[in-house]
């Protein structure tokens, strides 16, 4: 009897109060209970800690509504009632889930039964074309100085000669030589490469 009369004055401190120190009692007295009640209807454990914790934030937003009659046991079938909805629920969102999955690799088995082996040739020899640039500009960048770096990065980035000029402050000039001589040092890599791939 005492110890009903402990969990209906934690219940009720808790409908009043609702702070951190009666919400951290309630949850130390009753997550084993509510871990076991999902554990009894099926669940894996990993799925009964992701049931446990929707069914307190339902208990939190309902637990000031909940009218204890005095009858023994009937706050806990109440927390057995949440328990159970929120595997429900629970079911319902993996269940999206998996369809949304379901969903992604049936357009993407679509998409490639569409796929030519002509288009994926063509995609191929593009692909590689920009990988093996970018792996070429990789490999030589140390051999180069940070100005013809900033000069080819920013030619890549659609600027132009005098707006490179004026915004690295060296003649126009300048901007062409270096230009051509980190394209041909670029070529001379990626020839190397190709040759290894090869």
């Amino acid at each position: 009897m005492e110890k009903n009369l402990t969990r209906i004055s934690l219940i009720q401190k808790l409908q009043e109060d609702r702070n951190d120190e009666s919400w951290n009692e309630f949850i130390d007295l009753y997550e084993g209970y509510i871990f076991t009640i999902a554990k009894k209807m099926n669940f894996c454990d990993d799925d009964c800690y992701d049931i446990m914790q929707t069914a307190f934030v339902k208990i939190w937003s309902k637990v000031s509504s909940f009218e204890h009659g005095g009858n023994a046991g009937q706050f806990r079938r109440w927390l057995a009632v949440i328990t159970r909805n929120s595997g429900l629920n629970h079911i319902d969102k993996r269940k999206r889930e998996q369809a949304k999955h379901d969903k992604y690799y049936d357009d993407q088995a679509n998409y490639l039964n569409t796929v030519t082996e002509p288009e994926i040739e063509k995609m191929a020899e593009k692909e590689w074309a920009i990988y093996v640039t970018n792996l070429a500009w990789k490999n030589v960048q140390d051999d180069i100085s940070q100005t013809q770096k900033d000069i080819f990065e920013m030619t890549l980035d659609g600027k132009s000669r005098s707006e490179i000029a004026e915004a690295l402050e060296i003649p126009l000039n300048t901007v062409s030589v270096y230009k051509r001589r980190v394209t041909a040092i670029l070529q001379k890599e990626i020839k190397r490469l190709e040759k290894t791939a090869h």
